[in-house]
């Protein structure tokens, strides 16, 4: 059996949010994977898990970032990386939205591991867009299983 995805909806439009969506994940885990030790910083500012799980959390985020991406951009298992990827986001969101609760101070370290603050709302608003774009791949995308011979 032999997994594909088909579009409902524009496949011109599908293809341009999974290149959006895809390129901004790229695009954001190359500057933490350039300096994992100060993305780990920004993750244990975060304050939502202990100190030891944030740095591991912060080595791996962005390789799974770029790899998530990457499949998104390649078209490979297009439902399911959407979904991993809209997963993220909320993760982020809610991160975020704590980490402001909490009186956090510092850059999110969305894309830049030296980045200034940002306002909760832009944040937000950024996250929710992209968010938007991901469940719109994962409603427009159908998955297909198809028996093949061996």
């Amino acid at each position: 059996m032999k997994a594909a995805s088909r579009v409902r909806g524009s496949p011109k439009l599908v293809l341009a949010a999974r290149l959006i969506l895809g390129s901004v994940f790229v695009y954001a885990s190359l500057d933490k994977i350039a300096h994992p030790r100060e993305f780990a910083r920004v993750v244990v500012n975060y304050g939502v898990l202990p100190a030891e799980a944030a740095v591991y959390l912060a080595y791996a985020l962005p390789w799974l970032e770029l790899g998530l991406g990457v499949l998104l951009v390649a078209g490979f298992r297009v439902k399911a990386t959407s979904l991993a990827l809209s997963s993220l986001l909320v993760v982020f969101a809610a991160a975020v939205l704590t980490k402001h609760l909490n009186g956090g101070a510092g850059g999110c370290g969305c894309f830049s591991v030296g980045g200034g603050p940002e306002s909760l709302a832009l944040l937000l608003g950024r996250n929710l867009a992209l968010l938007a774009c991901g469940l719109f791949i994962w409603g427009q995308t159908k998955t297909t299983i198809r028996n093949e011979a061996v």
